[in-house]
């Protein structure tokens, strides 16, 4: 990870967590095998009916926290309310595992009120024998998951998954947990109006409750939830209950503590998350601190509700990266190497005097003379890759030979063989066509919609199309 020039030896993600009524932020830090939280936040939100006013205050308490932190934004996991989703334990013959996707996508009017057109889901194989598949599927309407997206993307974010609370708890209990195969563990997160249960057994994740939680009936509806599951009974040992969530108590449940029925109540497990000095353990928001492990680990569930298009432009989003650190590789290997040649080749000089007499030292010369050539081919390539570079000047020069006088360019960014502008125009539709005429782009295309706003400066006051366009550069041009 760099910034600044500089390499820092950690790495960091966000998590995104939008509760009915709350919005929690958290920052986890992984550093030398260790995950620490670096920081958390927990605000009230306005009501939903005051959409505009609720939007933007998402918005500046999401940029709020990024400018504390070197945040990447293509490291943020979000998790949407559990009530917008349908959930499902699901049981297929083991046949369908190989189209299982389709499966499930042709069938989704099967598990839920929707169509399949009006779906996004993601799935999870549980467990698979001899004949069945055994997984856990989510459903939610698109324009339920594009308000987000949309909402994430004025504040420049492309989140890397969108979850549940439930699978962010789970994957923050089995990385902590080593547990028996039999023992029952009961997360319960309370956070008004609605309580969610979910059931494991040993590591196998067996029931999933989320119900609405009537002030008045709480203790007896969680327990009611509990004695439905298929884990209870002399068959099973006593449970554990680890409780959390925005309106659990240390005095929850207390028929439930007095009885022999349970092994006991704890909160959940955080000792393999290192705490920020000077922060408070956060025991409550035990799901939100799961939420951007993925971003850090690989979890043990990988549940998705981010559009597949979505998932692939954040994995292109490494590729630069991938070249970047590619291209310094071979750059330390041939420094490495041109120190190694002229170390043998000084040894090649002595060994030539006993050449006759000394054939098996020969051979390991002429091995030498091979890794050189090796070398001379390697420095040839590189500098007709340095050669094929286009100039920035030239770049410069092409822009302004083409774009009309009333484009203003604010923004020019040239990485690789990839170009950003970024400005002004007066009909900025105009400009693609214009720069595919060049010989020296291709790929000419919008970054992002035309908008028209007001452009302020000195001499200048009025309403223009702001627009961002990237292109490929297609190398020197002849007689350059």
């Amino acid at each position: 990870m760099f910034k600044g020039g500089t390499i820092l030896i950690f790495d960091m993600s966000l998590g995104i967590d939008f509760r009915n009524s709350q919005l929690i932020l958290t920052l986890l830090k992984r550093s030398f095998g260790r995950i620490k939280l670096v920081d958390y936040e927990i605000h009230p939100l306005l009501p939903g009916e005051q959409k505009e006013e609720r939007e933007a205050q998402v918005i500046n308490l999401v940029n709020g926290f990024i400018s504390k932190h070197p945040v990447k934004k293509n490291k943020v996991s979000v998790s949407i309310p559990r009530e917008k989703v349908v959930a499902r334990f699901i049981r297929l013959p083991i046949a369908t595992k190989e189209n299982l996707r389709k499966v499930l996508q042709y069938e989704a009017s099967k598990y839920t009120p929707f169509e399949k057109e009006q779906i996004y889901f993601d799935y999870q194989i549980l467990k698979e024998d001899k004949e069945w598949l055994h997984l856990f599927a989510i459903f939610i309407k698109r324009e339920e998951v594009d308000v987000y997206l949309s909402l994430l993307r004025k504040v420049g974010i492309h989140p890397i998954s969108i979850q549940i609370p439930s699978t962010a708890a789970l994957n923050l209990f089995l990385y902590h947990r080593v547990t028996q195969e039999n023992e029952i563990s009961v997360l319960l997160d309370v956070t008004a109006p609605f309580f969610e249960m979910n059931l494991i057994q040993g590591k196998n994740w067996k029931e999933s409750f989320h119900l609405s939680l009537p002030p008045e009936e709480q203790e007896s509806k969680i327990i009611n939830a509990f004695n439905r599951s298929g884990l209870k009974g002399e068959a099973f040992p006593k449970p554990i209950f680890y409780v959390f969530g925005l309106d659990a108590t240390e005095k929850m449940l207390p028929s439930l503590r007095e009885s022999d029925q349970i092994k006991g109540i704890s909160l959940p497990p955080l000792h393999r998350i290192d705490v920020e000095a000077g922060t408070s353990r956060p025991d409550r928001i035990f799901s939100s601190i799961g939420l951007p492990l993925k971003g850090l680990i690989q979890t043990r569930l990988d549940l998705n509700l981010l559009p597949f298009e979505m998932r692939k432009k954040v994995r292109e989003i490494g590729k630069p990266i991938f070249m970047i650190l590619a291209f310094l590789a071979v750059i330390l290997s041939l420094t490495w190497g041109i120190g190694v040649f002229f170390q043998y080749r000084n040894a090649l000089n002595t060994v030539n005097d006993e050449i006759k007499n000394r054939k098996p030292a020969v051979e390991a010369v002429e091995q030498v003379q091979k890794q050189k050539d090796a070398l001379r081919k390697e420095i040839v390539e590189l500098e007709q890759i340095r050669l094929a570079e286009v100039s920035k000047l030239e770049i410069l020069r092409e822009l302004t030979q083409l774009l009309p006088t009333t484009v203003w360019i604010w923004n020019f960014k040239y990485r690789g063989k990839e170009l950003e502008i970024s400005g002004f125009a007066e009909s900025a539709s105009d400009l693609i066509s214009i720069l595919d005429r060049s010989p020296l782009f291709e790929r000419v295309e919008f970054l992002a919609p035309v908008t028209k706003e007001r452009e302020r400066r000195e001499g200048m006051d009025k309403e223009r199309e702001r627009f961002k366009i990237k292109a490929r550069l297609e190398g020197r041009r002849s007689g350059s």
